[in-house]
């Protein structure tokens, strides 16, 4: 249940965000490398049960063999480069798949006891595992003073995601699964959101799907569909938006951006985004990636990012050594930050990309109460 924060609730939030702002603009360029990572993404599967036809992951051989263990992946998580962990998110392939996924997560909340958010990322078609793993994962969660968030991936409705998906009936499904995880959320147990890929396929309907979250009261984040190596997208060039998409798809984010439902923090993300597709702008926004984050594979691989090369095995060589890596970190310097960064879409805007931010989170939020007369582009 909501409530009102207190004056000193309210105090404490903004002295944190202020902290975020110098700590990120001011002290953090001025060192000679990146501090310890904050936030993790974990790959936890290439399995999927799924189709999708903007991703090639279930392609693969099966990765059973390959998957880190909940005893490898605590061994991992014990080098230093982890302890000042706050942020994880789970994800695949379909994380539901494995059998060990409450164990996996158990882990990462023993192994990083800073963490103050784990977060699932799930096709939401494994409705019967989802009901009997979260509860568990969410006791976990909770035992550790960690929030749960779930994030399904909702790509259109009806027919559109069955074809989309491969998998006939795939929305219904869903539907039963948001039911499983509206009941857990009324429970306090966790919360959830849903987020769309914007492709070729589903860009007439996503209004329709949006409407449709709005009226069940579901956070709903839209996403512009593009190449990444991870999920071996090579010859998919179909799937995303071509040229002749482009002005419905600019048109589609910029009703977002105009629309006074969007909090202010969404709408400025929309906006980037149509700067950026409009060519006008490179991105702007900040990244939790960039801030101090890495992506663990589920062999055990390291990246800085989700578009960043492999920069060690984690079974060959010691996590923060692999990371502080003299010739990773120009990399990431070169290769990442002063080049792919730049035109890397936003797809998140996290609590600390947005303190990161702060002016620019100030006046988007006058921005938002303004008459939309008076609104600049």
């Amino acid at each position: 249940m909501s409530r009102r924060r207190s004056a000193r609730e309210t105090i404490s939030l903004g002295a944190e965000a202020a902290s975020v702002w110098f700590r990120y603009n001011l002290a953090e360029p001025l060192r000679s490398q990146p501090g310890f990572p904050r936030a993790m993404h974990f790959i936890s599967t290439h399995r999927c049960n799924a189709r999708c036809v903007m991703c090639g992951i279930w392609k693969e051989t099966d990765t059973r063999e390959e998957e880190l263990s909940p005893n490898a992946l605590g061994a991992i998580l014990d080098d230093r480069l982890f302890e000042r962990m706050e942020y994880v998110g789970v994800s695949g392939g379909e994380p539901f798949l494995r059998d060990d996924l409450a164990e996996i997560c158990a882990v990462i909340l023993e192994k990083c006891p800073t963490v103050k958010r784990l977060s699932l990322t799930t096709n939401g078609l494994l409705t019967r595992r989802m009901r009997t793993v979260l509860p568990e994962i969410s006791h976990c969660a909770r035992s550790a003073g960690a929030l749960l968030d779930v994030s399904v991936s909702v790509h259109g409705m009806g027919e559109t995601l069955a074809e989309i998906y491969g998998v006939a009936g795939a929305f219904e499904k869903i539907e039963r699964t948001i039911g499983v995880l509206e009941e857990l959320r009324d429970e306090g147990r966790l919360s959830f959101s849903m987020n769309c890929v914007l492709l070729s396929e589903n860009l007439i309907s996503a209004g329709k799907l949006r409407k449709w979250a709005e009226d069940r009261g579901i956070p709903l984040s839209f996403v512009v569909g593009e190449h990444r190596l991870r999920f071996r997208t090579e010859g998919l060039d179909e799937a995303f938006v071509g040229p002749d998409g482009q002005k419905p798809l600019v048109d589609f984010l910029r009703s977002l951006a105009d629309d006074p439902s969007q909090s202010a923090v969404s709408a400025g993300k929309y906006r980037e985004l149509v700067a950026m597709l409009e060519g006008r702008k490179t991105r702007s926004l900040s990244c939790y990636y960039a801030m101090g984050g890495l992506l663990l594979g589920h062999d055990g691989r390291l990246y800085y990012c989700s578009h960043s090369k492999e920069i060690g095995s984690c079974g060959d060589r010691p996590p923060q050594e692999i990371y502080y890596d003299s010739s990773n970190l120009e990399y990431r310097t070169r290769d990442l930050l002063q080049t792919e960064c730049r035109h890397c879409p936003p797809y998140t805007r996290t609590r600390w990309e947005i303190e990161k931010d702060l002016p620019r989170t100030l006046a988007e939020i006058v921005r938002q109460k303004l008459p939309r007369s008076r609104r600049s582009s």
